[in-house]
């Protein structure tokens, strides 16, 4: 008797276990815009010049929130597309960019790069680095560092939009 109570404790406890909720993972994106403007004057052509983007909310602690985790529970975020675009004209100005994300408290971290733009593009996609940005999003703002290299004097100062989306691995809230 005792045996078969010593083993209906034992597969209570395993099926117990087994049922209990484990961590469940999510994951999602969060997208950004921003513009980054590029002055005509002071700039040299083939001279790298580097510009900062103005601070950019993250609002990451709301869409943690909205996607049911928290900070603590998040695992990777990192970049997975960062596409420049003109409204008018082209890129061709550009000889070559890089592009380093920074915030307060961390030092600046390379996340995309072009080396090599092709003529009459409006738009292009950078190739990114593969890094986790996790303690960047955290923070409340966000800026980009911006080195460029133009191969065109510039006549007018030129307007770049950046639409970035970052991938977040986390665990739900339980």
């Amino acid at each position: 008797m005792k045996k078969i109570l010593a083993a209906f404790i034992v597969l209570s406890l395993v099926v117990l276990n087994l049922s209990c909720k484990k961590d469940k993972p999510t994951e999602f994106d969060i997208d950004y815009t921003s513009t980054l403007t590029i002055p005509s004057t002071s700039i040299t052509v083939n001279v790298p010049a580097d510009f900062d983007s103005p601070e950019i909310p993250t609002n990451s602690k709301d869409k943690f929130t909205s996607e049911k985790t928290f900070q603590n529970l998040v695992d990777e975020i990192k970049l997975t597309k960062f596409d420049l675009s003109v409204a008018n004209g082209n890129l061709n100005f550009l000889k070559s960019l890089s592009i380093y994300l920074k915030t307060s408290g961390l030092g600046d971290v390379l996340i995309a790069s072009k080396t090599s733009i092709p003529q009459g593009v409006s738009s292009l996609a950078m190739d990114l680095q593969d890094v986790n940005i996790k303690e960047y999003i955290f923070k409340d703002k966000i800026q980009f560092r911006v080195t460029v290299t133009i191969q065109t004097g510039l006549a007018a100062a030129q307007q770049l939009k950046m639409d970035r989306t970052v991938h977040v691995k986390a665990k739900l809230v339980k």
